[in-house]
């Protein structure tokens, strides 16, 4: 009898006395002590007054009140994520009416999509029963210690904001970055994304790209287009000049009130270098660089002119006779 009231003492300190216990520790500011006020033996009488029964049922009534809690801020959080998502789409129409730049619109996009879940987590919390004070310290440590480890981040944040301020380019332009180049796709608050022309996806820091040298293909309406092509040493330049100028009139793409260039751009050690160089709208200056190519070597093979190639001429010299010395 004597080893079951012991355990039982035991037990009931446990479950009973452990709270107050934390709320000691927890309220240090307060000028009421519980230790005094709480017996620190137990008699076999006192342990017999005790209603195990009512005790368990208010456990089990905390237990339920807290799943409920649960269960309530799990549904507003995923109610919430689907209005989130319908405003979201008003918001990007009503940007789409206002003929917004598309790189603005995913950005703030994006950025609003972060700001709804910030919310939504706040309510959820709130339902929790978590004190709203007691979440703002949290969350203040919290932005401590992530503004130290996520540094990075915070400056591609503020290259988003640099880029969408400047706008070196737009989306659906051809640009190119250090060893990268592509279509740009979108910019969202952390990354801007490209995708290349064998339809590779590349995404970009905001803080790198708004900090480096950015080359922008499609920000001119019109665009150069050359090629240089090497002919032998006894190609006449005025023939090759008059072949190419032939050729060229025939492209509507290139612009007439631009100048054509046919010079000698380089003499080689094994070829004599043609620059063909003309002006075009931005658009076409693929295909029209692949057509002059093509249409070239298929007009010089037509003409009979020659495509140079690295050669080496060897010269042999004749052998002298060696003189012969006579003596006398």
């Amino acid at each position: 009898m004597l080893y079951c009231t012991f355990a039982v003492d035991k037990f009931y300190k446990t479950i009973y006395y452990m709270p107050y216990k934390l709320l000691t520790g927890m309220v240090a500011d307060t000028t009421q002590k519980l230790e005094p006020i709480i017996p620190k033996e137990l008699s076999a009488e006192q342990i017999s007054k005790i209603n195990f029964g009512a005790l368990l049922s208010d456990w089990v009534k905390l237990f339920i009140d807290f799943g409920i809690r649960v269960l309530i801020a799990v549904a507003i959080f995923y109610i919430g994520q689907l209005l989130s998502r319908l405003v979201l789409r008003l918001i990007n129409k009503a940007m789409v009416k206002r003929n917004l730049d598309p790189a603005v619109r995913t950005f703030l996009s994006s950025l609003l999509k972060v700001v709804f879940v910030i919310i939504l987590l706040i309510i959820a919390i709130n339902v929790l029963g978590v004190a709203p004070v007691s979440f703002a310290a949290l969350m203040a440590a919290a932005g401590v210690t992530l503004g130290a480890s996520l540094s990075g981040q915070l400056q591609n944040f503020a290259g988003g904001i640099i880029l969408l301020v400047t706008r070196p380019f737009h989306v659906g332009d051809y640009i190119s970055f250090e060893s990268v180049e592509g279509f740009v796709q979108r910019v969202a608050i952390f990354y801007t994304t490209l995708t290349t022309a064998d339809n590779k996806v590349i995404h970009i820091p905001n803080g790198r790209l708004s900090s480096d040298i950015i080359i922008n293909f499609s920000a001119m309406t019109m665009r150069r287009c050359q090629i240089i092509v090497g002919v032998d040493y006894d190609t006449p330049f005025e023939k090759v000049r008059s072949i190419l100028q032939k050729l060229l009139e025939q492209d509507p793409r290139i612009l007439r009130d631009q100048p054509i260039n046919i010079e000698v751009h380089e003499m080689a050690a094994s070829s004599v270098n043609i620059l063909v160089r003309v002006w075009c709208k931005t658009e076409d200056y693929w295909d029209l660089f692949w057509w002059l190519n093509k249409e070239v070597y298929a007009v010089f093979n037509k003409e009979g002119i020659s495509f140079a190639f690295p050669q080496l001429r060897i010269h042999k010299e004749k052998e002298k006779s060696p003189k012969v010395v006579e003596n006398e």
